[in-house]
């Protein structure tokens, strides 16, 4: 190679990696930005309906409750990567009741969840007839939100709440939620925790408590709060949402494949040698920890690796919210997996720009 080959050659190649360098900066930069600051989501489910619509891509703003640096590093868009400390600089507001709100949501974090905040740390809450007071105060419906179903009355109850809310859906008696302070105590009488001199079941309190960042360990197995069926539920979601349009068995395939991929997660991933309330092996697959005796969960039962029957109180570190979607029949929410902690909040929508599903301009403030 001559001289004039070679200058040329390693001129190209200058080149391309200054290229290249400035590519992987840009877009690292808008990666940071995206997990900071604003980003993209669209929405796979009805349960903000009509606030929001299944298919709205929305673009939320991520700094105005406090802007949390990256806690994981990965694969963009995959769950190939790794936690990492992080921090949470100051905010701009406090998330009120009322706000709509984005978070992670506590059963998969790797899902985004965005639902209307109805109970911040302290207040008091309850659900009557489909109506909610909070602090004693009428909580007026959404102007969108629609009920789709007739209201349940108050003597149906329904096992598929968080044990911690007894009734249904539309009627919940009066609870509090919890705030960083609140003290649980473990009865040496009734083997139950409290709160407030309140006895409180198992299983809500093991998942505070997990939440809360503590370890939990039951008959060797250590509690966690992702569960493999929650992780599986949105799997696929969008991708047959398409197929739909053009498959009239689409729904069958989804389901399938749905099975499919929770028990390759139960089979392959650590999540089976692991416990969370609804996944729990020595009982059985998928037992309610509540199934198990409130005795013998008080003598095994250990936090941060200490007999919970040596421990007299625990006070809560994190503040906690309760969330619900303007859809009131159709919504997952905070009545059937319980309160999000502080650090899982995200932000707050601003704006749906498009609609994926049925291809329409939005351009809609969400209020």
């Amino acid at each position: 190679m001559n001289n004039s080959n070679k200058e040329k050659y390693f001129g190209i190649s200058i080149k391309f990696w200054k290229e290249t360098k400035s590519l992987l900066i840009l877009i690292v930069i808008l990666f940071t930005i995206k997990a900071t600051i604003v980003e993209a989501y669209i929405v796979p489910t009805g349960s903000m309906e009509n606030t929001i619509l299944t298919g709205d891509m929305l673009v939320g703003n991520k700094f105005v409750y406090g802007m949390r640096t990256p806690p994981w590093i990965g694969l963009p868009y995959t769950r190939i990567g790794f936690e990492i400390p992080f921090t949470r600089l100051p905010k701009f507001k406090e998330v009120e009741s009322g706000d709509v709100t984005i978070f992670e949501f506590p059963r998969d974090p790797f899902q985004k969840y965005v639902k209307r905040c109805i109970g911040t740390p302290g207040d008091e809450i309850t659900l009557l007839n489909g109506i909610l007071h909070v602090n004693d105060k009428l909580m007026e419906f959404p102007i969108e939100g629609k009920h789709t179903q007739e209201i349940l009355n108050s003597g149906t109850f329904q096992k598929e709440l968080h044990p911690i809310f007894i009734g249904n859906k539309d009627n919940i008696p009066l609870f509090t939620v919890p705030q960083k302070g609140t003290a649980i105590t473990f009865s040496p009488e009734t083997y139950l925790p409290m709160i407030d001199d309140m006895e409180v079941d198992w299983e809500s309190i093991i998942t505070l408590l997990v939440q809360d960042g503590n370890d939990v360990e039951l008959a060797g197995y250590r509690f966690v709060v992702e569960d493999p069926q929650e992780i599986g539920r949105t799997y696929g979601m969008i991708k047959f949402k398409i197929l739909s349009l053009f498959q009239s068995d689409s729904k069958q395939k989804e389901q399938k494949s749905r099975r499919k991929y929770v028990q390759e997660l139960i089979n392959n991933n650590n999540i089976n040698k692991l416990a969370n309330p609804w996944f729990f092996p020595n009982y059985g697959r998928y037992m309610s920890v509540n199934s198990i005796s409130s005795e013998n969960i008080y003598r095994s039962i250990t936090l941060n690796g200490t007999p919970v029957s040596s421990v007299e109180n625990y006070k809560l570190m994190h503040d906690y919210f309760f969330f619900m979607g303007d859809n009131r029949d159709n919504s997952y929410d905070s009545r059937f997996w319980g309160f999000v902690p502080d650090y899982q909040i995200l932000g707050t929508p601003l704006v749906s720009i498009i609609n994926f599903f049925n291809f329409t301009l939005r351009l809609k403030t969400i209020i």
